[in-house]
């Protein structure tokens, strides 16, 4: 099967529960995050949200993922399908500590399937938002932090 993969990071001074905080503040996203400005559901595993994705040069596309995996300070992995067969995609939220006041902050993307073949500029692009996300969930966490 045709697999890509983005994995892209960034470090954060600040604890893994405090980018919690903000990670699962949907509300707030379209404040600091212009890659995926909206969220909407509830974070529960198993349920489905309606996300909107912006990539830098596209146009912005809306996605309802469901939520594999939730697991406090820790992870949230969402994703979805088209026909199963033609595409699937996992997107991963990961919070790795180093010490108690700074942690990695990771999103990993996993296309699979055959349009995977026809993806590769959308693929370059989304890269380019997960990196300027990164960056703003930094920021965020840091700013929010220092006025704690």
């Amino acid at each position: 099967m045709l697999t890509r993969t983005i994995d892209t990071w960034i470090d954060i001074e600040a604890s893994p529960d405090s980018i919690w905080e903000v990670l699962v503040d949907f509300s707030k996203w379209s404040i600091w995050n212009s890659f995926i400005p909206l969220v909407e559901g509830k974070l529960e595993k198993g349920q489905t949200l309606k996300i909107q994705v912006c990539p830098p040069g596209l146009k912005a596309m809306t996605f309802q993922p469901k939520i594999f995996s939730l697991i406090e300070n820790k992870e949230i992995v969402w994703g979805g399908s088209f026909l199963w067969i033609v595409y699937r995609g996992e997107h991963l939220f990961l919070l790795e500590p180093f010490n108690e006041n700074r942690t990695r902050f990771r999103q990993i993307e996993r296309f699979h399937g055959p349009m995977v073949l026809f993806m590769a500029s959308m693929i370059k692009k989304t890269e380019k938002g997960y990196h300027q996300m990164n960056i703003a969930l930094k920021n965020r966490v840091e700013e929010v932090n220092e006025f704690k």
